[in-house]
């Protein structure tokens, strides 16, 4: 009897063996793809940030040579290379990125335990030649906002625009809700890999919709910002601009937000960051407020203009109202379109001998919008 236990303890330990290995086996050989491209966004610090999306989760890197040396940067946090998540997060500085040429690399790491790992397959992008030249005149910007998830139009709009855009700034809205973390990558994620091909710094403003559904409170561990919130300030050569969060588009006691919201207070400390900047330190010639709400003279009771006007700024541009329309206020303000009644519409601002032109074309072809205004 007791040899016939053994036997079995032992042909069941065998199996366990054989399933276990079978399964390492099997996550070993799963081909490990790039799922998004990489897309390069601005943060308002020295650095870029590099994102993007792999099959499998596992680790994820950006390879380039810099003054004759190669240089593997990897999605790290103190020391640590990240293995959880597909999406990969790599912070790059700026000067080494402008004018160069860089990968993006994925490794499968199915298992991390506390004293090995399990790693799978590699996958690289191809080269990618990144520009992000800081131009001190003739700056094109492509504004896309309010998508909605309708990229089929957005293709048709932005193909309608000369492909030589600098910079590119998603005013928000790009999806409808953040209830899956697909959501920003389906969406974002992809949208602005489409948008930029990796070549030109992506802007991100978070729009209204953006801030409902069980992934939003995460969204913001993707874009390590100057202060580490949505609102920030950047230099682009001649172009200075302030990027804000206007949160949602009702009070906090809105029945839609079941008490799960507080932007009465994320709105004050925003307003009092605001008010702390110093008009010295907005050089550009061009000073330009993004903003998914580009009416903020009277934002909650609050007027956000006023202190903006005194930094400078001249122009805000968003989005929200799915029309586009200048706004005549205390400063300027620029609906740049995205989704309205029959379509949907993208813009283009260019900055260039001291005027900024505005225009905005539909999915038709049809120009919505032209108009041209003094940067000062």
């Amino acid at each position: 009897m007791a040899k016939k236990i053994v036997i079995v303890i032992f042909l069941a330990l065998l199996i366990i063996a054989v399933i276990i290995g079978g399964i390492f086996l099997f996550l070993k050989l799963r081909p490990q793809t790039i799922k998004v491209q990489p897309a390069v966004f601005e943060t308002g610090t020295e650095n870029y940030c590099i994102l993007f999306e792999s099959s499998l989760k596992g680790s994820g890197y950006v390879k380039y040579t810099y003054n004759g040396e190669e240089k593997t940067v990897w999605d790290a946090t103190s020391g640590i290379i990240a293995t959880h998540d597909t999406v990969h997060k790599i912070l790059v500085p700026k000067n080494e990125l402008i004018n160069n040429t860089y990968v993006v690399g994925a490794q499968h790491v199915p298992f991390k335990f506390a004293y090995t790992a399990q790693k799978g397959d590699v996958c690289e992008s191809e080269p990618i030649h990144f520009r992000g030249e800081e131009k001190e005149d003739n700056i094109k910007i492509l504004a896309i906002t309010d998508i909605h998830e309708m990229e089929e139009d957005v293709k048709k709009a932005v193909s309608f625009f000369e492909d030589d855009s600098d910079i590119v700034v998603m005013l928000g809205d790009i999806t409808s809700n953040f209830e899956k973390k697909e959501k920003f990558t389906d969406h974002i994620l992809t949208d602005a890999a489409f948008l930029s091909k990796g070549e030109i710094p992506v802007v991100y403003t978070r729009g209204n919709h953006e801030t409902r559904g069980e992934f939003a409170s995460q969204l913001l561990s993707y874009f390590p910002t100057e202060t580490g919130e949505f609102y920030y300030t950047f230099d682009f050569g001649a172009l200075s601009a302030c990027v804000l969060d206007a949160g949602e588009d009702k009070d906090d006691s809105h029945e839609e937000y079941s008490g799960l919201i507080d932007f009465s207070s994320y709105r004050k400390k925003q307003f009092n960051w605001i008010n702390s900047l110093k008009a010295a330190d907005f050089t550009g010639k061009y000073k330009i407020v993004f903003c998914h709400f580009p009416l903020i003279d009277d934002h909650f009771g609050m007027n956000w203009m006023t202190p903006l006007k005194e930094k400078g700024f001249t122009l805000i541009v968003g989005g929200h109202h799915h029309k586009s329309e200048l706004f005549e206020r205390e400063i300027t303000a620029f609906d740049a379109c995205g989704k309205y009644k029959d379509g949907w519409a993208a813009s283009s601002i260019t900055l260039s001998k001291g005027n900024i032109e505005l225009l905005t074309i539909n999915s038709k072809g049809e120009t919505v919008l032209s108009e041209t205004l003094k940067a000062e």
